[in-house]
């Protein structure tokens, strides 16, 4: 199976501000770590370039 070398570019923000209602900061914390997960898992990126590693014949042989 041949090895490719591939380049990825992940469209981040910096930082991203959140107003959120909560009790206490503890449910502050688990509502804005969930909100962190949830951009974690939706994170846009794009493939840049894709290209087959090449190998020199001598090391098949």
């Amino acid at each position: 199976m041949p090895d490719y070398e591939v380049k990825v570019k992940f469209h981040i923000f910096p930082y991203r501000k959140f107003k959120i209602g909560a009790k206490n900061e503890e449910e502050a914390r688990e509502i804005a770590t969930d909100q962190a997960q949830h951009i974690i898992d939706t994170l846009d990126f794009s493939i840049t370039d894709i290209k087959a590693k090449k190998y020199l014949m001598d090391k098949f042989l």
